[in-house]
């Protein structure tokens, strides 16, 4: 049987922090979501990163680089020299809410983070502006993007397309399915015009009350019995692609959106480790994968008749989880 290649993928981005609703009270944060610093230990960015390279592991980070207008180049040129000294892939995040901002000032409150519903120009310029900043921030040019909240329409892959971008991450069911039907896609690998696009990976799962529900394959969404049964489940379906969400900020606690006071998550970083030592357990089954390995070579998958299913049993374990985690008085 074929490998199915994993994609763990990172969202590295900085939080508005409350400042769109007062901006002279609340100033967006950097260093304080990507790092989560709890004196010398960084339970964010480090944390990942460290936790990869531990089992010899790939994954892509999609850099937000559009709030450098607001910060400025040289906060998040730091990011991207951390992530390239790891040998790890830097591609593009793009939330359209930070040209909201010109050099580091607010500009507009007003919410803008759609990636889709805008003048077709707008959003070329918006991408090439976020792809040009990326470059100056010391990443190579970008093959791959992934829009803030995962925002997209047909007219995001059009805009895309006229970039000359080849792949992109832009559709979740479980957390935003697009408007149009021909997007819907729950995992795999799928060609949208002349962009080749791969979705968060969605299964079926259940709420406290039993209803169905699509959810994402996300670290701090999923637990860690689910991960590794999940995956169990693609390499029997022989799903050619699995794609897995997770952010700098899941791994640590805060107290307020200003990030006062923080912890380490342990319930997170658990779930992360025990993620990657299943992977680095079971080469023989599955493989991680940067999104600049993707080439010409590349096809799309057909995938759609593939279900992944989680179960009512473990769906409440997660929540009884997550609750009690949540309710531990551990930000002091």
């Amino acid at each position: 049987m074929n490998k199915t290649k994993v994609f763990i993928t990172v969202d590295v981005e900085a939080s508005i922090a409350g400042c769109f609703s007062d901006p002279e009270r609340y100033k967006p944060l950097l260093a304080q979501p990507v790092y989560g610093k709890v004196g010398q230990a960084g339970h964010g960015l480090e944390f990942i990163l460290a936790t990869l390279a531990q089992h010899n592991l790939q994954a892509t980070f999609f850099v937000e680089s559009l709030q450098s207008r607001y910060f400025g180049m040289e906060p998040m040129s730091d990011v991207v020299t951390q992530i390239k000294a790891h040998q790890q892939d830097v591609q593009l995040h793009v939330h359209p809410c930070w040209t909201n901002f010109d050099n580091g000032v607010v500009t507009s409150t007003l919410y803008n983070d759609h990636s889709t519903g805008r003048e077709h120009q707008e959003m070329v310029a918006i991408f090439k502006e976020a792809s040009e900043r990326l470059i100056e921030l010391g990443a190579a040019a970008p093959i791959a993007v992934r829009t803030g909240s995962f925002s997209c329409g047909v007219d995001t892959f059009t805009a895309l397309a006229d970039l000359g971008i080849k792949y992109s991450s832009n559709i979740s069911m479980g957390i935003s399915p697009p408007n149009e039907s021909k997007l819907h896609h729950e995992n795999g690998l799928h060609q949208i015009g002349s962009v080749l696009e791969m979705p968060l990976t969605t299964f079926k799962s259940y709420s406290v009350k039993g209803g169905v529900t699509s959810r994402g394959m996300t670290v701090t969404g999923c637990s860690a019995s689910e991960l590794t049964s999940l995956l169990r489940q693609a390499y029997k379906q022989q799903l050619d692609y699995v794609c897995i969400l997770t952010h700098p900020f899941e791994f640590f606690k805060k107290n307020n959106m200003q990030y006062q006071r923080i912890c380490a998550n342990r319930l997170t970083q658990y779930r992360l480790k025990i993620l990657c030592e299943f992977l680095a357990n079971n080469e023989d089954c599955f493989s991680t994968h940067h999104f600049s390995s993707l080439d010409n070579t590349t096809q799309a998958s057909s995938s759609n008749k593939v279900i992944l299913q989680g179960t009512y049993g473990k769906a409440l374990l997660r929540a009884a989880e997550n609750f009690s985690y949540d309710s531990l008085r551990t930000v002091i």
